[in-house]
């Protein structure tokens, strides 16, 4: 490069968002400098993989134009916030749609809020697709997100822009948010560690809330267990008043990285549970290769039956009615009319304008009896969770990082909806139960598939143990490095 950074682009890439912590508190770089390099990081990668969609000038020129806290622990780390949920006070948020450019937000949410009080610097916007809708980030206006593993394959959804900016170290650190597994896809298919908390842990976006999206949370992913431990502490604040369910007190995430081993019964399924179409041979070894590393050191693994856990077909379908046709069927329509659009296939997917068209037949007695069917599965979870298990053990997902313009994942599919959504259940059985339940679960990397694309693990624990998550992804980061904080081949250190 013909400009010099202020960190070499090796270690710059290397770095998470600890130890670039560290290095604006031991006054060896400036807040300025962080987001310069960050913003010249954007500059040689985004091009390749279009994971960013817009650097704040104001913030370059001045770190502290939006309030961040000098006394914050993450105090001038520069991050980017997904462009879907939590709305950043005087920015646009278009939601992966062509025709949101007006839709320019009044106030921070608050969890944007709790980033900046935590010391980030929130310098710009990431790619995701319509509303969150797909596994793969590839939208009419802003084009297709690419993986820096492979250039081919997808970065996945609904967090792809987010994966592909940390995996090349653009960033050590973006925002993302998790409705049917938009955290974990994009980290496993990225190398990241994505952790999808309990249901009303953190606050919700403005407008939103536990009852009106049941199955959404929000996040970040990173590339070390230790800044997703010490990211959630940080930002883990939500004032009594501000959501549908007061949240207790919580037990603090980061000693739980490096602390004495703890061991654990550990549920492991890699079935089917209740899809036709079979996981590929790759995700299945690897998983039972973690799952045999973990009965070597001490804990307890038990390969349980699928039907031991729950009617995975209810499930599913109480998700399609109650968490995507009849709120987004309903929602998309009223932004638009808002802004006096008219949606059309020139501005708006098939898919979702298929959604639309759905959510006009789906009467009270669909959503009510969807609700009942949440009622009874998540019902069913706890049950299983009193058989003693500490954690289940799955693939994060169940099919390999697909090709871009995949036409089983992406909204511009010619499919009919119900083929579309199948696909989507069939990739996102394993993740789905999380949001469906409110249950927490983290996806971990685990190596690279025979297309050079990463692959994830996840495990389940029940409501509120976040901590035992953290911990169990602490040992296995100990164990197995070679895992861990690894960039993608494309990335700032590699131009």
């Amino acid at each position: 490069m013909s400009i010099s950074p202020p960190i070499s682009w090796d270690s710059y890439g290397q770095y998470d968002a600890t130890d670039l912590a560290k290095l604006v508190t031991d006054g060896e770089v400036s807040p300025q400098e962080l987001a310069s390099q960050a913003a010249m990081a954007v500059d040689m990668i985004n091009p390749k993989i279009n994971g960013v969609i817009e650097v704040f000038a104001d913030t370059l020129a001045n770190p502290y134009t939006d309030g961040m806290d000098r006394n914050g622990p993450f105090h001038g780390v520069p991050m980017m916030m997904k462009d879907l949920g939590s709305r950043m006070k005087g920015r646009q948020q278009e939601s992966g749609y062509a025709w949101m450019e007006q839709h320019i937000a009044e106030e921070d949410d608050l969890l944007v809020g709790n980033f900046r009080r935590a010391g980030f610097n929130l310098i710009g916007r990431t790619t995701t697709p319509e509303d969150g809708m797909a596994a793969v980030t590839e939208t009419i206006k802003f084009g297709i997100t690419r993986n820096p593993w492979n250039l081919d394959h997808s970065s996945g959804g609904s967090s792809g822009g987010s994966a592909a900016s940390v995996a090349s170290g653009i960033l050590p650190v973006c925002s993302a948010s998790d409705g049917g597994g938009s955290i974990r896809l994009p980290a496993s298919w990225n190398g990241l560690i994505g952790l999808k908390n309990t249901r009303g842990r953190l606050p919700m976006p403005t407008g939103v809330h536990e009852a009106s999206l049941p199955s959404g949370v929000e996040g970040v992913v990173t590339r070390t267990v230790r800044d997703t431990a010490a990211i959630h502490d940080a930002i883990c604040r939500k004032p009594l008043g501000t959501g549908f369910m007061p949240y207790p007190a919580v037990q603090p995430l980061l000693p739980e990285v490096a602390g004495a081993a703890r061991k654990f019964r550990i549920a492991l399924s890699t079935g089917n549970w209740s899809r036709s179409n079979i996981v590929p041979a790759q995700l299945i070894d690897r998983t039972k290769e973690i799952a045999g590393w973990l009965e070597d050191n001490g804990h307890t693994v038990e390969l349980i039956d699928d039907s031991a856990i729950c009617d995975f077909e209810a499930l599913y379908q109480a998700y399609k009615v109650a968490n995507w046709i009849a709120p987004l069927g309903n929602v998309i329509p009223q932004m638009a009319e808002a802004l006096g659009v008219i949606l059309t296939p020139e501005n708006t997917s098939h898919q979702t304008l298929q959604l639309i068209e759905l959510s006009k037949s789906i009467r009270y007695a669909d959503f009510a009896a969807a609700m009942d069917a949440n009622v009874m599965v998540t019902r069913q979870w706890g049950q299983f969770w009193e058989q003693g298990f500490d954690l289940l053990l799955t693939p994060t997902m169940a099919d390999l990082c697909p090709s871009v313009n995949s036409e089983k994942y992406s909204l511009g599919s010619p499919l009919k909806f119900d083929q579309f959504f199948d696909h989507a259940l069939d990739l996102c059985r394993y993740a789905i139960p999380a949001n469906e339940t409110g249950l927490p679960a983290i996806s971990l990397p685990a190596g690279l598939d025979s297309n050079g694309c990463p692959m994830g693990v996840q495990f389940y624990a029940p409501w509120n143990h976040e901590h035992d998550l953290v911990h169990i992804a602490g040992q296995l980061e100990q164990a197995m490095p070679h895992f861990y904080n690894n960039l993608a081949p494309l990335n700032v250190g590699s131009l």
